[in-house]
């Protein structure tokens, strides 16, 4: 099923029911399938044609998700930008995906372009301006559908969706590219495997720019005949604040360095949960502290799922019945995994090796880079740098990036070991761990910290006290540094390379 389709069976099935809300403005299923009609008219009368490329560089409105849906429908490729890129970003996806529409405010694209007239894509149009300076077109002409509805896709053929590019915390940033009926899969299983009904709301606070959002919250909701609220970012104030208004909310989606943020703000204690069925989080591991705040604080366990750009969701925790905190959960329908050793076969039972996803619903490659996309998807199986290991009863345990492997002297440490013993630590509610250079052994574990509310800082002799008997020698942090606020990368990961630089300039984080 191409991915536009779930928008127009919505429309037949729940024709009058608010699909979507930002604020006071609402928009029913049957004026959603109109609108993302309309655009898919206007952007081809503008001579785009199929499998073109249209960057969007909006944030979470009922203009961006019409325009989606709208590339979509018209057979063109989405290429979302996070609404806080930076000009450079912006110019760098114009080059590199050749884009031939851009959808972004006035101010942006002057930014964008001037100095670099070259880079200007045919088609521009600009959201809340209705005289802008030529060749711009205002939005309005787009939304007004001038010409005749596309021809409908070939439905026997799958079809070229998106372009994503990676958020870049690991390495240079990569464009993925999706497709429509890989995507629309992908939502399908989501909205069954979570039992969402059209009595779920669903609370949307992180950008629909991103498939993490647009496929598990998104569409999985227009399925079930849901409403989706959305606001245009998950700051606690703002996102506390339309939390508590009506409608009450069911369903929320973070990732685990929002969700970590949102309940140190003490609002989250003054919300009314009681309609909360579901909040999931993913991107990283949710440490054991969050858990437990999370838990007092709403009555429900927190869902730890995982994901990658590249392969979608494969792993979640059990939907009811107990979760197993700092586990990624059980893998997913239609999933198959790998964990492969050095030697690039199968580690054996119990030990841990680098993930390898197998599913009909990986990305189709890596966008202008055949080498990279070969490297990573061999025989049908994406290799992902992740480490992992799998229990007795199936559920798997992220160990952190191949990359971030610690590397002293020889011997190969994994931070999440390291991470997970302070983490017990009655004091510590957090434990992040990174490498410091050492003259000696090249690298040496680094750890920052979160201190619990009302106790006092245990010293350097007392941490290493209390991890003598759960590391062995080689893995001791040689440093410790105490951190207020994690710092978070623009999507709202953990941000690493940010707390390596740190360490590495003698660890006082501000």
């Amino acid at each position: 099923m191409a991915l536009w389709r779930i928008i127009r069976e919505a429309a037949v099935r729940f024709p009058d029911r608010i699909a979507v809300s930002v604020g006071e403005q609402h928009i029913t299923y049957t004026q959603l399938d109109d609108l993302v009609e309309r655009v898919a008219a206007g952007l081809r009368f503008q001579g785009l044609g199929e499998s073109d490329r249209v960057i969007t560089f909006l944030g979470n409105t009922i203009e961006h998700l019409g325009l989606l849906l709208g590339c979509f429908r018209a057979g063109l490729v989405a290429v979302p930008l996070a609404p806080w890129s930076i000009p450079a970003q912006i110019r760098h996806a114009v080059r590199s995906s050749g884009a031939r529409g851009i959808v972004a405010p006035t101010a942006t694209l002057r930014a964008v372009f001037e100095g670099h007239e070259e880079l200007r894509p045919e088609v521009m149009v600009t959201v809340g301006d209705l005289n802008p300076p030529p060749p711009v077109l205002p939005w309005e002409i787009i939304e007004a559908g001038p010409g005749q509805s596309p021809t409908e896709p070939d439905p026997r053929l799958d079809h070229l969706a998106m372009i994503v590019y990676t958020s870049g915390t690991t390495n240079r940033p990569k464009a993925v590219i999706h497709t429509q009926n890989r995507m629309a899969r992908r939502a399908l299983a989501f909205a069954d495997d979570t039992g969402l009904t059209s009595e779920d709301v669903a609370f949307v606070a992180a950008g629909i720019c991103r498939p993490m959002i647009l496929l598990g919250q998104i569409m999985p909701m227009c399925r079930a005949g849901g409403r989706c609220v959305m606001i245009e970012s998950p700051k606690p104030g703002l996102f506390w604040s339309a939390y508590k208004s009506r409608p009450p909310k069911t369903y929320v989606m973070t990732g685990t360095g929002t969700t970590d943020a949102l309940f140190a703000n003490p609002a989250a204690r003054d919300a009314d949960h009681s309609a909360l069925r579901l909040w999931i989080a993913g991107g990283d591991i949710v440490p054991k502290g969050l858990h437990g705040r999370f838990r007092e604080t709403t009555g429900r366990d927190l869902v730890e799922m995982s994901g990658m750009t590249e392969t979608g969701f494969f792993a979640i925790n059990p939907l009811s019945g107990p979760v197993r905190p700092g586990s990624c959960g059980r893998l997913m329908r239609g999933v198959e995994i790998r964990l492969l050793g050095p030697d690039g076969h199968e580690a054996p039972a119990g030990e841990a090796g680098e993930i390898a996803i197998r599913s009909n619903d990986l990305m189709f490659g890596y966008w202008n880079d055949t080498a990279e996309t070969f490297r990573v998807l061999r025989e049908g199986w994406l290799h992902t740098g992740d480490l992992a290991r799998i229990d007795d009863d199936g559920f798997l345990w992220h160990l952190g990036r191949a990359q971030n492997i610690i590397n002293r002297g020889g011997r190969r440490i994994s931070p999440t070991i390291i991470e997970q013993a302070l983490s017990h630590h009655p004091a510590i509610t957090r434990a992040v761990v990174v490498p410091a250079p050492d003259t000696a052994s090249g690298q040496v574990p680094f750890a920052f910290m979160t201190l619990r509310a009302g106790h006092d800082r245990p010293d350097e002799a007392g941490l290493k006290a209390w991890l003598a008997d759960q590391l062995d020698t080689c893995s001791m942090p040689e440093g410790f540094a105490y951190i207020d606020e994690w710092p978070l990368t623009y999507h709202g990961k953990l941000d690493r390379a940010r707390l390596t630089w740190i360490a590495a300039n003698g660890g006082e984080p501000f």
